[in-house]
């Protein structure tokens, strides 16, 4: 049994990552999550063509593994504030501007027949932001919010066995599949890639 760590990438460097990283073990199922980045940087596309890319990503893999199950999951909301003396990582923008996003990924999976997984509603406090347990720059998850996304998935796919380590990227069991969880967002450097690999 093949089981893949999460790997992140950008859309310009997806074919060689694919190719290398996720065709050849033919994952039944495939775990994509992304936009976080492209959200942050000042030149932030808007929701739509955010959303888009994400989907032109999960068709390019279906094309080539037509086989695969491909789960797309919601973006993460964010803890806006300024934390203490260090600003978020997401301050200046919005929760709203996240779930506009969630929409269209929500809708553009529907249409093209992926499967979305609402993880979004399960991580938003009832002050509209991330929890700051579960962050420490606003943005990026902490193991106790991973605990969360993994409780998700295993009610959405029963018949897995989901666990998470030390790290809240790698998945080291699941039953009799092969599982390749893509974070569709940033970059891995070569030691970092030879560290989860």
């Amino acid at each position: 049994m093949q089981i893949l760590s999460t790997v992140e990438l950008q859309e310009t460097q997806l074919g060689a990552r694919l190719s290398y990283d996720v065709y050849p073990y033919h994952p039944d199922i495939i775990i994509m999550q992304g936009g976080a980045n492209d959200f942050l940087m000042s030149l932030y596309p808007g929701a739509k063509p955010l959303a888009e890319r994400l989907i032109r990503l999960a068709l390019r893999i279906r094309k080539q593994l037509p086989d695969t199950k491909i789960y797309i999951e919601s973006m993460y909301p964010a803890y806006t504030k300024r934390i203490g003396l260090m600003p978020s990582w997401a301050e200046g923008k919005s929760n709203e501007e996240i779930q506009k996003i969630n929409t269209w990924i929500k809708k553009l999976c529907k249409e093209n027949d992926f499967n979305y997984i609402d993880v979004f509603s399960h991580l938003i406090g009832a002050d509209g932001q991330l929890s700051r347990e579960y962050t420490v720059d606003g943005i990026h998850l902490q193991d106790s919010a991973y605990e969360i996304v993994a409780e998700i998935l295993m009610c959405m796919e029963n018949n897995i066995v989901w666990g998470f380590n030390h790290s809240p990227y790698i998945v080291p069991e699941a039953s009799k599949y092969t599982v390749c969880s893509l974070k569709v967002s940033g970059t891995v450097s070569s030691k970092e890639a030879e560290e989860v690999w």
